[in-house]
């Protein structure tokens, strides 16, 4: 899991992105990198690519097909639970712009980070997000939350 935050870090500050915007990076594939060691199936990896210096988003795919149920809206996540918690804080610490969507046989869960740490058009990414999975995969085997 160091190695995935190493990896994100030094691909996220050749992009462009502050620290502010790497901590949350940070936090945020520590939880999702876990999430796929514990949930998915190999082949598990990371991808991260920018957009034009304003933002950062980093995707954790594995082959396992299930995708993850994200909390909706006002739902608690129990604390004391064994699993569960992750995909609330990887929510917390990306103000909601995270998801994931169907990649082939497997599933991809990204996140994106802004440049300086500030806000970002959840919106918009998730815009961006979709249009490059569909440049990559056919319409047929993608699905996205």
């Amino acid at each position: 899991m160091g190695l995935a935050r190493t990896m994100v870090d030094h691909a996220l500050v050749a992009a462009g992105i502050g620290e502010a915007g790497r901590g949350v990076a940070r936090l945020a594939v520590s939880e999702a990198f876990t999430n796929a060691l514990l949930h998915g199936r190999p082949e598990i990896g990371v991808e991260v690519w920018a957009r034009s210096g304003r933002c950062g988003v980093v995707e954790v795919y594995d082959a396992e097909p299930t995708l993850p149920r994200f909390p909706e809206g006002g739902e608690l996540v129990e604390l004391l639970t064994e699993h569960g918690r992750g995909l609330a804080l990887m929510q917390a610490f990306t103000r909601q712009v995270c998801g994931a969507y169907r990649w082939g046989e497997g599933k991809r869960v990204w996140f994106a980070v802004d440049s300086d740490g500030g806000e970002l058009n959840a919106v918009e990414v998730r815009g961006l997000v979709e249009e490059r999975a569909r440049r990559w995969l056919p319409a047929h085997t993608m699905s996205v939350i």
